[in-house]
């Protein structure tokens, strides 16, 4: 068998030479114009035809007469009229069970090919255009096996039915009727030719009232039927329906199983009216939602319905008046039913709460009161008897200072939905658990309740019992951990749209054990504000292979600049990113070690600093007659050759004895205890200054040192300081300022300072009477030099 599929292929013509045991033939949405016989003589098993979408206008006679095995035809969205179907053209279709005829032109004509489709009585189902005016006539009457008829609205024009309108299908099986456009007019019998109905949609888009629909079902009084769905019949501005004893008087003759009223506009119905209603027995289903009762009236009317099971009053008014809001009583007790096992009671405006309700005997499951319009606090009182009780929904709900035992009664409970309740502080505190006792609990949502954290002790009955927790749309930042590690049955945990932006390897940990207790366990990180970087390496790993995280695909982090991807995106390049890491740590860790070895270097150079001057201050001079030497001599490299090759050689020729650091200085011993002994061993102190040795640290740190040290004591005057360049008087050290008339500089002559026309042999001369001025009383002096 062969299923051949030429939909979109812009063809004129059907293509020929198809396989014979072809059984499904798609043609749709082509540029086929015209049907002629020679296009389907070799196909005799095929079963479906579809020829939607094209432009036929014209099918000749005999067209599918050699498609006997056909079961289903689709000629729809075409420009058919009634004269593009002859009363043979159907005639050998002996198994044709299904027909679409929708989207054509037969509305031009406001009539239906009926000589044609009488050839097929077989037919089962039928899809039609439906226009003003439409009318089943006597060419329908041999489609006894019509078990589905639907419509399709065309035109902007309101439809009419009347009385006749079905006339042509009273020998038909049609259950199921589905009327859903608007309507112009309803006839009071018009639904009497369909004797075979079960199921009834009648919905006239806000273009007739309730009444006008109700008086419509006299066609089918005293009948039992499956389902009445009788919605969206309220003409705007024309105020609050209220239903009385003659509204009822053909819908209470009808047993039917499942009743739908909803969105009529109703505001109240007679408590005489629910009386008259003789067949209200059969009711199982009654949806009376989206109204505008402001008052409790429906639920007290709802004990008159002996066999109900599933009751729907949600959405109850858009601007309900204070006056006809629910308002309970100190101490209500409510009879309901003991078939009702569903309440949705959802959006209905109740303001005052719950004030000490007692449910009479009943068999109450099912309880959604979610999202009162008020606002309503759920701690005012107590609700008694719902010991019946596996699911409810009180979101929205004010819980702010919620009974610890407002649950005390439901053991059954499987299912808990309180988000938007307010419950931040009850959860989070030490209080008594709200969930105490409700050892059977599988569901709970707490999600939009502003939470940070949990009381770890808040599902201690829950331990074997909870399958899902809903946590979604609160403040968390972490895990719930000690909350989860405890959970031992946990198969659906929704964090999403929390402040998550990563999870640390004990909550990593925590959730692969809980995978381990349940194969199904799955975690829903969506809309949280995840991060991929260097620092979340772990988690983006665990990310990368886990199965426990739930619509993967969906998640999406920010990265270090700011922008956010797919996380789907980013591990594509996991394994580049991680080693981009770890180059990027080690890099940090070596710049880290770099600046903490500088650091200790100079901390210790600045200790060992403090630690010299220490010294000098605390050190007492040596007291002496007479000096080893005459002077100390402080230089820095870059003047060790002026010193070897000038001023050495006149020491030498003077008879002034000298002696160098590396005889002088005691190898090991501290440069600065060094230079004290040479200064305590000298008469005055020699500084060959040049523009390099104030460039210098270490040298300018042995000239503060040293004439820090050699100005004690009145020694003011010993210092001899030789400039080998013009210097400023500002450059120097504070304390060679202040005594800078006593040292009195002396300036060799040479290009580079301006005393460089003196003779040098007055220099030598100035130099010598300096160093001689006082050692009158030695008879030789020593040298002591050392360069920095």
């Amino acid at each position: 068998m062969s299923h051949v599929t030429c939909s979109g292929c812009q063809l004129e013509v059907v293509p020929q030479n198809l396989p014979t045991n072809t059984v499904m033939l798609n043609l749709r949405n082509n540029h086929l114009r015209a049907l002629y016989r020679r296009y389907f003589l070799k196909l005799p098993t095929l079963k479906t035809l579809i020829l939607s979408m094209n432009a036929l206008s014209v099918i000749s006679p005999g067209t599918f007469d050699d498609l006997v095995n056909l079961e289903y035809l689709d000629i729809s969205e075409n420009h058919l009229t009634e004269f593009s179907i002859e009363s043979a053209f159907f005639l050998n279709l002996k198994n044709l069970k299904v027909l679409n005829l929708q989207m054509n032109d037969f509305h031009f004509g406001k009539t239906y090919p009926e000589n044609a489709l009488s050839c097929i009585p077989q037919l089962e189902s039928l899809v039609l255009d439906i226009f003003e005016g439409f009318h089943f006539g006597n060419g329908f009457l041999n489609l006894t096996k019509l078990t589905y008829l639907k419509f399709h609205f065309i035109g902007n024009e309101r439809i009419s039915f009347l009385n006749s309108s079905f006339l042509g299908l009273q020998r038909s099986n049609i259950s199921h009727l589905h009327i859903d456009f608007p309507i112009r007019k309803l006839e009071i019998n018009f639904l009497s030719p369909l004797s075979k109905l079960k199921t009834l949609t009648l919905n006239s888009e806000s273009k007739m009232t309730i009444h006008d629909v109700l008086r419509s079902l006299y066609g089918l009084r005293g009948r039992t039927m499956e389902s009445l769905q009788l919605s969206s019949n309220y003409v705007k501005h024309t105020g609050i329906v209220h239903l009385i004893k003659s509204d009822i008087l053909h819908l209470g003759t009808i047993c039917v199983r499942k009743l739908e009223l909803a969105e009529n506009g109703i505001g109240t119905i007679s408590q005489e009216a629910v009386l008259s209603w003789t067949r209200r027995d059969c009711i199982e289903i009654l949806d009376l939602s989206r109204n505008q009762s402001y008052n409790a009236q429906f639920l007290f009317l709802i004990n008159l319905f002996p066999s109900i099971t599933y009751l729907y009053v949600s959405y109850m008014g858009s601007e309900p008046l204070r006056k006809r809001n629910i308002q309970f009583e100190e101490h209500r007790i409510f009879f309901v039913p003991i078939s009702l096992i569903y309440i949705n009671a959802s959006h209905y405006p109740i303001i005052n709460g719950v004030s000490n309700i007692t449910f009479a005997n009943n068999s109450i499951q099912i309880l959604d009161i979610s999202f009162p319009t008020k606002h309503p606090s759920c701690s005012s009182g107590f609700v008694e008897g719902l010991v019946h009780m596996k699911e409810l929904d009180l979101s929205g709900w004010d819980c702010s200072n919620p009974r610890i035992e407002m649950f005390s009664e439901m053991q059954n409970l499987l299912r808990l939905e309180a988000s938007h309740c307010k419950l931040k502080s009850t959860l989070e505190s030490n209080k008594p658990s709200l969930f105490k006792g409700l050892f059977n609990l599988s569901f709970i949502d707490i999600s939009s309740n502003n939470l940070n954290r949990l009381n770890i002790n808040i599902f201690k009955d829950q331990v074997e019992s909870l399958k899902s927790l809903i946590l979604a749309w609160n403040q968390m930042e972490r895990l719930p951990t000690e909350v989860l590690q405890r959970l031992s049955v946990l198969e659906t945990l929704d964090i999403s749209n929390n402040l998550i932006t990563t999870l640390r390897s004990s909550e990593l940990d925590i959730l692969d054990s809980l995978r381990l207790k349940s194969n199904k366990f799955r975690i829903d990180l969506f809309g949280n504000p995840l991060v991929c970087s260097c620092d979340t390496l772990d988690f983006l790993s665990w990310i990368s292979t886990t199965e426990n995280v739930y619509n993967k695909g969906m998640l999406k982090c920010i990265m270090s600049g700011g922008t956010q991807i797919k996380m789907e995106e980013f591990l594509t390049t996991f394994e580049e990113f991680q080693d981009s890491c770890v180059s990027r740590l080690w890099l940090i860790i070596s710049v880290v070690l770099s600046i903490t070895l500088f650091v200790c270097g100079v901390f210790a150079r600045e200790a060992w600093r403090r630690r010299v001057w220490l010294r000098v201050k605390c050190r007492q001079p040596l007291e002496h007659n007479q000096f080893q030497y005459d002077i100390f001599i402080c230089f820095c490299d870059e003047d060790s050759g002026w010193t070897a090759n000038t001023f050495i050689p006149w020491l030498n020729e003077t008879e002034f004895e000298y002696c160098f650091d590396d005889k002088s200085f005691k190898p090991g011993r501290d440069i600065a205890d060094n230079i004290m002994d040479s200064i305590d061993s000298s008469r005055q102190t020699v500084f060959v200054v040049s523009c390099t040795f104030l460039e210098r640290e270490w040298t300018m740190f042995t000239m503060k040192l040293a004439s820090v040290y050699s100005f004690r004591e009145g020694r003011e005057n010993m210092n001899i300081i030789i400039l080998l360049n013009d210097i400023k008087k500002s450059e120097f050290p504070k304390l060679i300022r202040i005594n800078w008339d006593l040292i009195r500089p002396l300036r060799w002559p040479n290009e580079n300072n301006t005393d460089r026309e003196k003779p040098k042999e007055l220099f030598w001369k100035k130099l010598s009477r300096r160093i001689k001025q006082e050692n009158t009383s030695s008879s030789s002096a020593d040298v002591c030099e050392t360069a920095m």
